[in-house]
């Protein structure tokens, strides 16, 4: 049996190092060949350092390659690319892993019960604590949280922790450069995911094996949720038109609008002294209808990216409405 891990990284020397020792201590059945591949994403840190300095994994060989086109999707496709084990184990560069986190996203795969296999996300205590209040007790799936989804058939995986089958790329051969960190923001897991499943293959859930999340605490800065919120509006957007094939043809008039709305609500915060250092879920969600219906008038002049998909109903609600928890993913 042979694995390859990837992950992408850029900028992230310090937060790298605990994970790849974290990995380097995971357990590696009997008999496996496995590598783990860091692709550097156009650094300027230490990075390429702290991969060559990393000891000795667990018998785990480490390789670094280097993607200098920006965009996480770009440097995905670079791992795929660069790997050739037999399933595909992706994690992040923030991420701890448990013991049993090789052997336990592979092994449905190598039941035969599953073509991709979705894991489990959790975060350090102090993190969690936070996330449980308002507004972000309501945006977790931001943040990569996979509580919401299927134990058994989950809609999709989360890019922190998923393994699939290498034959998967036969029918769905790379990550979409247009979505995701450095691009639109979000949901290029998402749309793979979709993708696996219009194309026939089978994706479980093993939520019970679960990394956990120590992600930069700035994203929960009131500017932090707001440039959440908007690349989350435009890649749905994005979604919407190209997989989806959805049209909304009040778009421009409900653009105005949300406008008129956010105008309204800032004038009457600065009137009454309302203004403060958390951002509201109503506010949330206004700056995501905004990047939604910007992003929306613009792609629509585009001919669709991809053709009409026959989902089925578990399927395609994980896309539907708006905004929806179920639109997830997580910025680097």
């Amino acid at each position: 049996m042979t694995v390859s891990i990837i992950i992408c990284t850029r900028n992230r020397a310090d937060s790298l190092k605990p994970t790849l020792e974290s990995i380097g201590r995971a357990n590696v059945p009997s008999g496996w060949n496995v590598e783990l591949l860091v692709v550097d994403n156009g650094s300027s840190d230490h990075t390429q350092a702290v991969v060559a300095s990393t000891a000795r994994l667990n018998n785990i060989t480490l390789r670094y390659t280097h993607e200098p086109i920006a965009g996480l999707c770009h440097a995905r496709n670079t791992g795929l690319r660069e790997t050739s084990g037999q399933i595909i184990l992706f994690t992040d560069d923030d991420i701890r892993v448990p013991l049993n986190w090789i052997n336990g996203m592979c092994q449905p795969i190598l039941d035969g019960n599953a073509d991709a296999v979705a894991g489990g996300i959790t975060f350090p205590p102090a993190t969690a604590a936070v996330l449980a209040r308002p507004p972000y007790s309501s945006r977790r799936s931001w943040f990569a949280s996979t509580e919401d989804l299927d134990r058994k058939s989950p809609a999709m995986m989360i890019g922190a922790n998923m393994a699939f089958h290498r034959h998967v790329l036969e029918r769905v051969p790379r990550f979409d450069i247009e979505l995701g960190p450095g691009a639109l923001g979000f949901q290029d897991e998402t749309l793979f995911s979709q993708q696996l499943l219009a194309a026939g293959y089978k994706l479980v859930g093993a939520l019970e094996i679960m990394v956990e999340h120590h992600f930069d605490l700035s994203r929960l800065t009131q500017k932090g949720m707001i440039d959440l919120a908007r690349k989350m509006g435009r890649s749905h957007a994005f979604v919407f038109h190209h997989w989806d094939h959805k049209k909304s043809r009040l778009a421009f008039p409900r653009l105005v609008l949300s406008h008129l709305h956010r105008h309204w609500t800032r004038s009457f915060e600065r009137i009454n002294g309302k203004a403060s250092g958390v951002i509201s879920v109503p506010a949330l969600q206004l700056e995501q209808k905004l990047a939604f219906y910007r992003e929306y008038l613009a792609q629509r002049r585009r001919p669709h990216k991809y053709p009409p998909q026959n989902l089925t109903p578990s399927v395609s609600c994980a896309l539907e409405g708006f905004p929806g928890n179920a639109a997830r993913g997580h910025d680097r």
